[in-house]
């Protein structure tokens, strides 16, 4: 049976990456046609009960294509409250005009005084505006226009809930630890809810006020115990404060710029001293297993 439902998995992702190729080609001239378009969009508003915020970082690599991504964003069926593109101080005279001229369109660009790198994607949103929802996002991806609705329709109304569109399900060995990363269902079709569905923030999730420990903004302890995995660490602040967690929508493919992929990531999260796995022990020994219990 689990070698069955292993071949299951591959082949309902191997279907929805052949299916999202298409998008893959056409995603700049679509935003650039809808952008064209905007005026005539109709934006429902959304249903929380506080402010919403899409929140996203960047740096001079990526800076090229970011446009494209913030308008994807500002193109939204769903409208959040703001839209926070967050930035080093020291990067933000290097913005393209393209960039810059979304800021009377609606977006907010907020400074911070210290590079932490991808954290800065939430951590200063989470200090700024401690009772906003706030969802992430990435810089270098194509949002479909019902992104953020999707994501949304997950939302059952706890305080201690963060609801996903990506994720993958944290797999364990004989004795419950948690295995290595490589052996973890990637991309999972699980839903939940169940904490061992590990996030993926780029593609998008929604942090509802107070729902990651109050651990979460310390600088020196996520640079200290996982400074190149922001979702390892933000997985650990959501199971310590007992989060509820499931994955919502339909795990679309994920369209990403193929100017703005970097490689450098990827490679430095292989690493045996730094990588995902280095992390995840860091973790497990800082503040130890999340109560996460085995299925079928």
């Amino acid at each position: 049976m689990p070698i069955l439902n292993n071949i299951i998995r591959h082949c309902q992702r191997k279907f929805k990456s052949l299916s999202g190729i298409p998008l893959q080609y056409t995603a700049e001239s679509v935003v650039k046609k809808q952008w064209a378009m905007r005026d005539n969009i109709r934006r429902d508003k959304h249903p929380l009960g506080g402010e919403l915020m899409v929140n996203l970082t960047s740096y001079p690599p990526r800076f090229p294509t970011l446009h494209l991504t913030l308008q994807s964003l500002l193109l939204q069926d769903t409208q959040a409250d703001k839209l926070i593109l967050w930035l080093y101080k020291a990067d933000y005279d290097q913005l393209p005009p393209e960039v810059l001229g979304l800021v009377q369109h609606g977006l907010s660009i907020e400074l911070v005084e210290q590079d932490i790198k991808s954290y800065k994607k939430l951590i200063p949103a989470l200090q700024r505006y401690p009772r906003a929802y706030h969802v992430t996002a990435d810089d270098d991806i194509y949002y479909r226009p019902d992104w953020l609705a999707e994501l949304l329709a997950g939302y059952r109304g706890n305080e201690r809930e963060v609801v996903c569109l990506r994720a993958h399900y944290i797999t364990l060995d004989d004795s419950g630890n948690i295995q290595p990363y490589r052996y973890w269902q990637a991309k999972t079709e699980q839903r939940g809810p169940d904490n061992r569905l590990f996030f993926t923030s780029g593609a998008g999730a929604l942090f509802p006020p107070g729902a990651l420990h109050p651990d979460v903004t310390l600088n020196k302890k996520f640079l200290q115990y996982s400074p190149h995995g922001d979702d390892i660490w933000l997985y650990w602040m959501a199971t310590l404060n007992k989060c509820i967690i499931h994955r919502t929508g339909h795990n679309k493919k994920l369209i990403v710029w193929k100017q703005s992929k970097n490689i450098t990531l990827w490679q430095l999260n292989k690493q045996p001293d730094s990588g995902n796995d280095f992390q995840i022990n860091n973790m497990l020994k800082a503040y130890g297993q999340p109560e996460i219990k085995q299925t079928n």
